[in-house]
């Protein structure tokens, strides 16, 4: 092609325009080529032989290579397609110029020749890459947003939804693919489902500029998340139907948390203040109504109980004006109050007010309104209040609530830190900032007190998410210590660069003590401290090993709990319990582990410990146990043992063993022990109440005569002799000083006194051979006419041994010497049981006793 063809047609396009003569190695260009970068034709100095000084040399230094190697390739292939390619050249002016070049081989009479175009594209490729920085931008933007998009071919039913869209419901997107508009609805919640299709279709029909709806989606958790749904048809077929629709989701849970609490509190506000027994009234700063008690209406004669949103000048018409002026003065600020003050009624009656008048605040601490209490006070107006109680609407405590959080840069140096951060570190945003991390958050492991590794650096070289380990302790600024859990991530920028570091942490302190309490009472018996089943049972397994050979296992159990309980109170049946713990405790000396298997049972597992050593600690326990004191109580133990010498030895056996042995133990001594309370109680009671003993001797010598003029048996007599001694064991536990009082006992006392029947009754019924003689106890101060206690029996539903006692006690009592009261002599006494034979005694029993004694 001749130059004049070229320069035309480079003219009219504005393109450099070119031509090479491979073997020649001859290049023309034209003018608008030269211009193109800036030079004349004689400044670009095109030189045969050498193009390289020349065209390459003005290549970028990262494009010279491989456009050479390029066009080297395309000449030496003699393909004649077109090629199309784009590198940087260095103009003029210095700039770099973005240059697309597109050519073709020739093959003109023989002669091989490159033609071609070069179009400066620096301004095409300068707005590529500025959309693809926008593009960075808006993702970033929709990332910060939290929202999860969608777009809907409302024709053809495609859905396209990014991740966040998946999460908010917790799944993965590619879990959830292919989509279509079906995926969305199946995760609607079914009642939500029809108001948002309704929503959709008024988008549909143009009703709405845009769609908008709040409802819930069903998480993959199995719970409800509510979502704000948000979107736009932005495109309609030629028909004017809705071909795609755009949109957004966002999670609004905690958003409708928040709302169901605050109209919870608005619900309770309300109800507070409607029963509130004061009269109370709320009103906004226009003086409308928004919150009233009944009181209030009710003692201000208001009609109309319907009041919220109207006036309070529409209520109250002839409000005076000095209330209205409090008002107006309470809404710039003050608090006002009367403690007498008269309020006259349109009918001429005056009521004396006592009131109080005050601003509330909202959350941006503006005054809101005015809360107005009242009270009517005519039939107290005389009386001086001694206080005065302020009440207030609303008191807003600011609590800083939530995590500590700082953010450092690339470099490891602070930006910020938030109020809780501020807290827990004990350094100000002011004196942290520029700082290291590790200067102002100092962490240290609490067991071996070395430093952590520095969560910024962890981050920042390998650009993942961490956590602390446990066991981390903050270091603040005073020297405090806070055990802290944390994490760190790395800030990035739409490129993926790391530019810094985000550090959350929260005092663990609240937590880990809870953790602690918690697994220390589930191994651990809540009474005694010892360790209970359940920590026996696992620690056992761990046992059943050779290296802990021979192992011993006692077991002890506590004889006469159940009566100590019975007949002295579980209070008292605790301590026992906890002086038998602390007595196993002395024994094992820290070489053996002592648990609570449950009730009266406890254990001891020794390792390393032979049959022979076993047998030593089994008497010493109960050798400690027997000289230890408790009030009146006998401390009595029964202690089993059994030994495993060999691995293969069953550890279920070995425990059955000393189960056995133990019940062999408590068979022997079990009996014994509780007689020996019995007699101990007996003393004690002799011991504490004088006359006791004469009392109870001859009350058993009145029973024993008169069993024998009944005509009992041998044994049967015993049996009512010892009912008569021990018809008072009850007063065990009745104090002294009410049994010894000089004087009359008041009603309360001697409803205490009333108890002892039921005590000894307790007491005898837990002891195999006075069991019998427990019901002639409990039934010894019931009466003939039914007027007695402890149930009120009558005749001859009280058991006959109860009424023999009964005569036996009473005549004893009217003959003893006591302080309280003047002795009778033998017939006063027993005129005074003929007095009461057929109401107090059984009259029978009576005729038969005074005929003995007057025998």
């Amino acid at each position: 092609m001749k130059e004049s063809r070229y320069r035309s047609i480079a003219s009219i396009s504005n393109i450099g325009v070119w031509e090479y003569h491979v073997e020649r190695n001859l290049l023309w260009c034209s003018n608008e080529y030269f211009e193109m970068l800036g030079y004349s034709p004689d400044e670009f100095e095109i030189k045969s032989g050498n193009l390289k000084s020349t065209w390459i040399d003005l290549l970028h230094e990262e494009d010279r290579e491989s456009t050479s190697e390029f066009f080297r390739n395309y000449i030496e292939s003699y393909e004649k397609f077109l090629y199309d390619t784009h590198f940087r050249m260095k103009t003029k002016s210095g700039r770099w110029a973005w240059i697309r070049s597109r050519g073709k081989l020739l093959n003109e009479e023989g002669e091989t020749i490159v033609v071609g175009t070069h179009v400066d594209v620096t301004e095409l490729v300068d707005s590529k890459r500025q959309m693809e920085i926008e593009r960075h931008k808006l993702e970033n933007i929709i990332k910060g947003t939290n929202a999860g998009t969608w777009e809907w071919n409302v024709q053809t039913n495609e859905t396209v939804f990014n991740e966040r869209w998946a999460e908010i419901i917790g799944h993965n997107l590619s879990d959830l693919k292919p989509t279509n508009i079906e995926t969305w609805r199946s995760f609607v919640h079914p009642e939500d489902l029809p108001l948002a299709e309704k929503a959709l279709e008024k988008a549909f029909q143009m009703e709405v500029p845009f769609y908008q709806i709040e409802y819930r989606m069903r998480h993959k958790e199995g719970f409800w998340v509510w979502i704000d749904d948000r979107g736009k048809v932005v495109s309609w077929t030629d028909e004017g139907k809705p071909m795609w629709m755009t949109g957004a989701h966002l999670d609004i849970t905690d958003k409708k948390e928040r709302e169901r609490e605050m109209l919870y509190s608005n619900n309770l506000m309300k109800y507070i203040i409607e029963h509130n027994r004061s009269d109370v009234a709320v009103h906004d700063k226009d003086l409308n109504y928004l919150y009233v008690s009944q009181t209030y209406l009710e003692r201000y004669r208001v009609k109309d109980k319907n009041v919220i949103g109207k006036h309070h000048y529409e209520v109250f018409p002839d409000l005076p004006q000095k209330w209205r002026d409090v008002h107006q003065r309470a809404l710039k600020g003050e608090v006002l109050c009367a403690e007498e003050d008269p309020y006259f009624r349109a009918d001429g009656t005056v009521d004396w007010t006592r009131w109080e008048c005050r601003p509330w605040y909202d959350n941006e601490g503006e005054i809101g309104g005015i809360v107005v209490y009242t009270e009517i006070i005519n039939e107290r107006r005389e009386m001086e209040q001694a206080l005065i109680k302020e009440k207030e609407l609303f008191k807003t405590t600011l609590l800083s609530v939530g995590d500590g959080v700082i953010s450092t840069d690339e470099k490891g140096n602070i930006q910020v830190m938030n109020p809780v951060a501020e807290n827990l570190t004990g350094w100000s945003q002011a004196e942290a900032s520029g700082k290291p991390l590790c200067q102002v958050l100092d962490i240290i492991n609490e067991f071996s007190r070395e430093s952590c590794l520095n969560p910024v650096e962890e981050v920042l070289k390998t650009g993942k998410v961490i956590e602390l380990a446990n066991h981390t302790i903050l270091i603040s600024k005073d020297g405090s210590e806070i055990p802290i859990e944390d994490s760190a991530a790395p800030i990035k920028d739409f490129r993926g660069n790391i530019n810094g570091v985000v550090i959350v942490f929260r005092d663990f302190t609240e937590k880990r003590e809870k953790i602690d309490k918690i697994e220390y009472l589930s191994y651990h018996d809540h009474l005694t401290g010892l360790y209970n089943r359940r920590y026996m049972e696992e620690v056992i397994k761990k046992f059943n090993d050779t290296a802990y050979l021979p192992l011993s296992f006692l077991v002890i159990d506590v004889n006469g709990l159940k009566l100590t309980n019975d007949a002295f109170g579980h209070a008292m049946g605790d301590k026992l319990l906890k002086l038998v713990s602390n007595v196993l405790k002395k024994i094992s000396n820290n070489e053996g582990i002592v648990g609570r298997m449950g009730g009266d049972e406890f254990c001891i597992l020794m390792p390393n410990t032979d049959a022979k050593k076993a047998d030593r600690l089994k008497n010493e326990i109960i050798s400690m146990a027997s000289r230890s004191k408790l009030d009146s109580l006998i401390v009595s133990v029964s202690v089993g043992y059994a030994t495993k010498n060999k691995l293969e030895e069953k550890l279920e056996n070995i425990m059955v063993m000393a189960d056995n042995d133990m019940y062999k133990d408590k068979i022997k001594f079990g009996k014994t022990m509780r007689s020996r309370t019995i007699e101990t109680v007996l003393r004690n009671i002799n011991f504490k109440y004088d006359q006791e003993q004469i009392h109870t001797e001859r009350v058993s010598q009145y029973c024993e005569a008169i069993a024998k003029e009944m005509n009992y048996a041998t044994d049967k007599v015993a049996e009512i002799k010892t009912a008569g001694v021990l018809h008072d064991i009850g007063k065990i536990m009745i104090p002294p000083e009410l049994l010894n009082k000089v004087g009359r006992l008041t009603n309360d006392e001697f409803e205490v006194i009333k108890r002892h029947p039921e005590i000894g009754y307790q007491i005898l019924k837990s002891v195999d051979e006075y069991a019998m003689l427990a019901e002639a106890v409990l039934y010894h101060h019931e009466r003939w006419d039914g007027k007695g206690y402890p149930e009120g029996l009558k005749g001859e539903d009280i058991p006959v041994v109860s009424r023999i006692v009964a005569v036996a006690d009473a005549f004893e009592a009217m003959t003893a010497k006591r302080a309280y009261q003047s002795t009778r002599t033998v017939e006063e006494a027993l005129s005074e049981l003929v007095r009461c034979s057929g109401t107090q005694f059984d009259s029978a029993i009576v005729d038969l006793f005074v005929k003995l004694m007057s025998a």
